[in-house]
């Protein structure tokens, strides 16, 4: 079976969900080095999951 284009990896407990967000390398590789994200991050690009109420 081919692997999916678009993937959501995630690990969780009862309590808690803990998903993995991938990078552009622009973005990604500086902000692993620098354990902050640089200035061509932007916050308004983010997605958000949100939980069902």
């Amino acid at each position: 079976m081919a692997e999916p284009k678009y993937q959501i990896r995630a690990l969780h407990t009862d309590s808690t969900v803990t998903v993995y967000q991938a990078y552009a390398q622009e973005i990604g590789l500086p902000a692993a080095r620098e354990g902050r994200f640089p200035e061509v991050w932007k916050r308004d690009r983010m997605t958000w999951i949100k939980p069902r109420s």
